[in-house]
């Protein structure tokens, strides 16, 4: 954390200065230092136990550019959790390893051919398939390779990405058995089409086919996404579905949403960026839900976001359950006889960022159980709250 303070300090004293690029700004040093502090009560519906944690997160790496279309990209990280106990799980700590590593081809140019391969982060429209979730300890990196031809109204691409499965105190090396692929397509800044097959051997197989279609409605923005899927588990195929509908608008120095979602029992979500979608406390998968979140973010000024979020959840099939964003089951009514509803959850949180290389924040996430967790669980209502720093040059 040292190199990168002195680092934050640096550009803090000179505003003019690029403390991390050097020889003409084809070498450019990249870092993070952060720290989030959490505490979370009712963990799982009471389920699971209760836990307080640090989350420390450093990254150090470069990212070389010896001509305009040739970039190099190398990052290690390193992620504990101390405070959590014994045995923390691979999801909140790792041992120093490669973050990402990769090459891209003609990345910044607006027309023709690129392409991009290694390992890397991803992230495609509202990242509700394929995403690298910042705010985990852990972001998801991909083992991967993608083709791109631009135009000036669409961007056609293939994909492949296998996610890197984290091994703690070893190297994370890849496992391309399990593995995503297929055409990730999108149309200037109103449209998405993508169709992906999704492979976990043994387990799961699946095809996704949907879109985006983001348009004007006068002084609002109405985004609507719906997916079709062939879902194979084991012997038992399958047929589900989901839709999300976002309708936003910033109503002078506040932007507001509402949105719905659906997902069928059996969905499969592949590899999300969870954090926000379903709740700031981050407690299920988007599968055998019906979620309606109200969203807003106040910045009296610039540098300052204060966050209000609500989110009212119904499970589709009390008998499937109600999964974690680790599409884990947490819990569910084998009899079918409990209530559909799963409850609500409020939360406020703030962010201030200072010249852009420190954020400093926190928030607060209450669950209030609906009849679902009354009857199925041991009916812990889940309670969050956490602050944090981060550092980055």
């Amino acid at each position: 954390m040292r190199p990168l303070f002195l680092v934050a300090i640096l550009a803090a004293i000179l505003p003019a200065a690029e403390p991390n690029i050097f020889f003409d700004g084809r070498l450019t040093l990249v870092g993070e230092s952060r720290l989030r502090y959490e505490d979370r009560g009712g963990v799982a519906f009471g389920t699971a136990r209760d836990y307080d944690v640090a989350l420390l997160r450093q990254r150090l790496g470069f990212s070389y550019r010896p001509s305009g279309d040739v970039e190099v990209r190398v990052i290690g990280q390193d992620a504990r959790a101390p405070l959590y106990g014994t045995n923390a799980p691979n999801s909140l700590r790792d041992g120093t390893d490669l973050y990402e590593a990769y090459v891209e081809l003609f990345g910044k140019r607006k027309t023709g051919f690129a392409m991009r391969a290694g390992r890397s982060t991803l992230s495609y429209g509202d990242t509700r398939f394929i995403g690298s979730p910042q705010w985990s300890n852990l972001t998801r990196t991909y083992d991967m390779a993608r083709a791109q031809w631009k135009s000036k109204p669409a961007v056609f691409e293939f994909l492949f990405a296998s996610p890197t499965s984290i091994q703690i105190n070893r190297f994370n090396k890849p496992i391309l058995r399990e593995h995503l692929w297929g055409t990730y397509n999108t149309f200037g800044k109103w449209a998405e089409l993508y169709v992906l097959r999704h492979q976990q051997p043994g387990t799961l197989e699946s095809v996704v086919t949907g879109g985006r279609l983001i348009a004007p409605l006068r002084k609002y923005k109405l985004t609507i996404e719906p997916v079709s899927e062939r879902v194979k588990r084991g012997a038992v195929s399958t047929n589900e579905g989901a839709v999300a509908v976002n309708l936003s608008r910033k109503i002078r120095t506040v932007d507001a949403s509402v949105e719905y979602k659906f997902a069928s029992s059996g969905f499969d979500q592949m590899y999300p960026a969870a954090h926000d979608k379903l709740g700031h406390e981050d407690l299920f998968a988007w599968r055998n839900l019906h979620n309606f979140r109200a969203f807003g973010t106040w910045r009296p000024v610039k540098a300052l976001a204060v966050n209000f979020m609500y989110n009212a959840n119904w499970l589709v099939d009390t008998r499937v359950g109600v999964f974690s964003t680790q599409n884990r089951l947490i819990v569910r009514d084998s009899a079918g006889t409990a209530h559909r509803y799963a409850g609500q959850e409020f939360d406020g949180y703030v962010n201030w960022t200072y010249r852009k290389f420190m954020t400093l924040g926190g928030g607060v996430g209450a669950f209030a159980n609906g009849a679902f967790f009354r009857a199925a669980s041991p009916n812990r209502n889940p309670v969050f709250y956490y602050i944090h720093h981060t550092f980055t040059m």
